[in-house]
């Protein structure tokens, strides 16, 4: 066993296994002699219930991550060209696309015993975004290694924020990204007209009023996400000692419960034996009386 198969297995489990068979897999580690493997392994962060799902989704459907994957990369090349229509024909595809494969991680969820929430399928959806513009998350997700939920509005620095404090950066971002997307359409459409110089200034200053507007939305909701990921990565390594705690509670209850059972055994032993002994004293009781009679019978 090395670390990518511990990892492999480790995600492809229900969170609720997760501690268990991660404490398993760095003692079996410990025990062949390896402990810089045993440690390693004791590092992996138990995943999310969103991450979950969508590494289900990455594991069941790889060809569809793939293609999902090669559209951000045209939506990349779309963004770089001056024309706005590949870039709105590819944007249609990508929400039919995430829409698609989010339902189908809810479904492997429910077959896995889990109803997402809604705002599960939110976090799915933006999670599977964000892959289509950063590297990292994009190889998270084609190995179905994901921690916890990513988000990405469409441009600007990436953070990852499971939860609902990051609705309002998510907000922010996209109505951001339309922005860019509403003026990448306008200039293309004012370069095609014969305008007059009055009437180019005008939209000059009305596209450096939407950019400037489009960057103050992009720089809060990246504040915004930098905020949620601190507290998120606070939170989830909270949950990390609590589920450790509760662990080792567990261990503790299933040795009491063990010595329980035993105690009681044992209790049932002692009263079947002084129930027999109680009998042996009643007949020897008995006896003495019968000696007694016969002794004073003699006697007269």
């Amino acid at each position: 066993m090395d670390l990518d198969a511990a990892a492999d297995e480790l995600y492809g489990i229900s969170p609720d296994e997760f501690i268990a068979r991660r404490t398993a897999l760095a003692g079996d580690a410990r025990k062949a002699g390896d402990r810089t493997l045993a440690t390693e392994i004791g590092q992996l962060r138990k995943p999310t219930r969103t991450a979950w799902l969508v590494n289900l989704l990455a594991r069941s459907e790889a060809d569809r991550i793939d293609e999902l994957l090669d559209l951000g990369r045209q939506l990349q090349e779309a963004q770089r060209s001056p024309s706005a229509t590949d870039l709105r024909r590819l944007s249609a595809r990508r929400r039919t696309t995430v829409d698609a494969l989010t339902r189908e991680a809810v479904e492997l969820g429910k077959a896995g015993g889990y109803a997402a929430s809604e705002g599960a399928m939110q976090e799915i959806s933006q999670t599977l975004q964000a892959a289509l513009a950063d590297p990292a998350v994009a190889e998270q997700l084609r190995r179905g290694r994901l921690v916890q939920a990513a988000t990405y509005g469409g441009f600007g620095p990436l953070a990852t924020q499971p939860g609902a404090e990051r609705r309002g950066a998510e907000g922010e971002r996209d109505r951001s990204s339309d922005l860019l997307a509403a003026l990448a359409a306008s200039v293309e459409t004012r370069g095609q007209r014969a305008a007059s110089p009055a009437a180019q200034d005008r939209a000059k200053q009305q596209a450096l009023q939407q950019l400037a507007e489009a960057k103050d939305g992009w720089e809060a909701a990246g504040r915004a996400a930098d905020e949620a990921a601190a507290e998120a990565e606070r939170a989830s390594a909270r949950v990390e000692e609590l589920a450790a705690d509760i662990e080792k509670i567990r261990g503790r209850l299933r040795e009491a419960e063990s010595a329980e059972r035993d105690a009681r055994t044992e209790a049932r032993a002692a009263r079947k034996r002084a129930m027999q002994l109680r009998q042996s004293a009643a007949a020897a009781e008995q006896r003495v009386s019968t000696a007694r009679t016969v002794l004073k019978t003699l006697e007269a």
